[in-house]
């Protein structure tokens, strides 16, 4: 693809954060296209990428600048890097990926995305951990293998849908199911031994009301825009971290 060719991907990043002790445990990066180009936005620049056949290249391109600038600008700071990968691609990549992530397989946690019906298979589970690397599953509360992905699968981190925070603040007479779906996610997190994170808080309303369920780690718009690595790194904008 000649975005991928001229090297105007752009990365972004936006933090992870406990609630209970205020500070930044990771930073997720996120992929733009040129600014103000029709592709900016992540959605049309993989639909695009799709068509032209090129996905696993724009996803490995994403990957490789994403490492690049957090160990040249963010890797000092102690958080983790949070990256994503769609499942056929980790699967196809998983060997490429591990020696990429030589030095940064301890920092690292790779996100998959959980609602997708192509799901990675144990033996890249067990490759990625076996090779210092932590695992989350992705858009966890929606897609018709929810339940048995985070019971089959051993991961590190559940990224609860954003879908599921929406829900409990709607007033369609649902809220409290969705405020039970968290809380059993929440529950089942503490017992199974994977940390919960709330993505896609939005408001005040949300937050209280994540709160309530226990929720630990959270992310979104409330707290934090996605920004350049150069936006955290600056002296002006250093964050407390701390280890997951």
């Amino acid at each position: 693809m000649r975005i991928i060719d001229s090297g105007r991907l752009r990365i972004l990043f936006q933090p992870i954060r406990d609630r209970r002790k205020n500070v930044v445990v990771g930073y997720e990066a996120l992929v733009r296209g040129p600014e103000g180009s029709p592709l900016e936005l992540p959605k049309k620049l993989f639909k695009a990428a799709r068509k032209a056949g090129g996905r696993q290249e724009l996803e490995m391109a994403c990957f490789r600048k994403a490492l690049s600038v957090y160990r040249s600008r963010l890797i000092g700071s102690g958080a983790l890097l949070f990256v994503n990968f769609h499942p056929v691609v980790l699967s196809s990549c998983i060997d490429e990926i591990l020696f990429e992530l030589d030095g940064c397989r301890k920092k690292t946690v790779i996100e998959i995305t959980e609602a997708s019906k192509i799901r990675c298979g144990r033996d890249v589970f067990r490759q990625l951990k076996n090779g210092g690397v932590r695992v989350a599953l992705d858009d966890v509360g929606i897609g018709d293998r929810s339940l048995s992905s985070i019971c089959d699968l051993e991961s590190d981190y559940l990224k609860v849908d954003k879908g599921v925070v929406r829900g409990i603040v709607s007033g369609n007479g649902s809220a409290d199911k969705y405020g039970l779906v968290l809380s059993f996610l929440v529950k089942f997190g503490k017992q199974s031994g994977a940390r919960v994170i709330v993505e896609g808080i939005e408001t005040l309303e949300q937050l209280r009301l994540t709160d309530k369920t226990g929720v630990e780690l959270v992310q979104g718009f409330y707290f934090d825009r996605p920004m350049p690595a150069e936006h955290w790194a600056d002296s002006g904008n250093k964050l407390v971290v701390t280890k997951m």
